[in-house]
């Protein structure tokens, strides 16, 4: 028998990550989840009887490591890309395959060089099905967090839509030729 799978960090705040994104005010609501989470868990607060035998405990770190992770949206950008990933890979729940899933959204691989580039803001850019001209848009700043991994996550600015771009670092190395420096 295999071990159950550790909760996300929405589990742990009781939210779904709709629910964060139709949010006037995503802030508040996660905050407010984070409280509910700590009264909800604490073993001074809550009476025992009151907690159906099924329901899962969550740990202080769990709930903490929750909050920081979804109050701060690259971060949580940068989940959510973890939980997607993690659900495509063989043996894992996979797309529709139960209530561990959390995503059903679309995700094009495509890769940096077919990107058109934005000199006057120094900015990538690709047209969404939705109808954004610019939908995923993202810079070279973005590119350097996740350099390491070569692949970049970018979600539709309108909709639920994600882009995945595939990159290499080039390092700008130019060897020097040493028969041709003039000494100065």
């Amino acid at each position: 028998m295999s071990s159950p799978e550790p909760p996300t960090h929405y589990e742990a705040l009781n939210l779904t990550p709709a629910l964060i994104d139709d949010s006037p005010d995503a802030a508040r609501l996660i905050k407010k989840a984070y409280h509910r989470a700590l009264l909800r868990n604490h073993p001074d607060k809550t009476i025992s009887s009151a907690k159906p035998p099924s329901a899962h405990v969550y740990s202080i770190d769990q709930i903490t490591a929750a909050f920081t992770v979804l109050s701060s949206l690259r971060q949580r950008t940068e989940y959510d890309a973890e939980l997607r990933r993690a659900h495509a890979l063989p043996g894992s729940a996979g797309p529709g395959s139960g209530p561990r899933c959390l995503f059903q959204t679309g995700v094009e691989n495509v890769d940096l060089d077919d990107l058109p580039y934005d000199e006057s803001k120094e900015r990538w850019y690709k047209s969404c099905r939705c109808g954004n001209e610019t939908g995923y848009l993202f810079g070279e700043e973005d590119l350097m967090e996740v350099e390491d991994e070569g692949e970049l996550m970018v979600g539709c600015q309108d909709c639920s839509l994600w882009l995945r771009v595939h990159f290499a670092v080039v390092e700008d190395s130019v060897p020097l030729d040493k028969d041709k420096i003039e000494p100065s």
